[in-house]
């Protein structure tokens, strides 16, 4: 899952309402359509607030559910950890994006950078920081890219100084340039 931040515990923040999930939404598609990956391709993604799940958000059935608590999110009160709404998105719109365009996933290209094909349930490396942006990430090469489209879109497309000295990680964000050219057709657009 996204990057988790410490936090003091406070229920409302590990339950998402039907609003919070529409404004972390909006801003998160805006993002997508400033760096290029949005396009019509898209308009039929729903994304659903559901009640509750015992097992986390996500990419299901060419849909992103949000659960209004999930047992990720118990955890995480528990623990004292927090994951923004914005980042789970970002994450999940990932999976979309991935689905929306297989022929620029599954490549030759995206298997060399991210260790594996996308579709592949097998573990590809061991967690290391120089390969993987979250242990997370760690997990499958669709995770891996996953992680990485989310802190692209976070980012607003630039790399982060402290990761211009890891050269895999480096590679896997190329590869996200790579792939909102495709989608766009355009040079990818940095935020400012």
């Amino acid at each position: 899952m996204p990057h988790h931040h410490r936090s003091r515990r406070q229920l409302r923040r590990h339950l998402i309402t039907y609003q919070n999930l529409c404004r972390a939404n909006r801003t998160v598609t805006r993002e997508l359509e400033t760096l290029g990956f949005w396009h019509h391709r898209l308009d039929d993604v729903e994304v659903r607030w559901v009640p509750a799940s015992l097992l986390c958000y996500g990419w299901y059935q060419g849909n992103i559910e949000i659960p209004a608590v999930t047992g990720a999110q118990l955890a995480d009160l528990v623990l004292g950890r927090h994951t923004h709404l914005t980042d789970i998105l970002r994450h999940e719109w990932a999976h979309a994006v991935a689905d929306k365009w297989p022929h620029l996933i599954n490549t030759q290209r995206f298997a060399r950078e991210f260790g594996g094909p996308y579709e592949s349930v097998e573990r590809v490396r061991k967690y290391h920081p120089e390969h993987h942006l979250t242990r997370y990430a760690a997990t499958t090469a669709c995770e891996d890219f996953a992680e990485v489209f989310h802190y692209f879109l976070r980012h607003k497309g630039r790399l982060p100084r402290h990761l211009d000295g890891k050269p895999v990680i480096a590679g896997k964000w190329r590869f996200v340039e790579w792939l909102a050219r495709r989608i766009s057709r355009r040079p990818v657009t940095r935020a400012s």
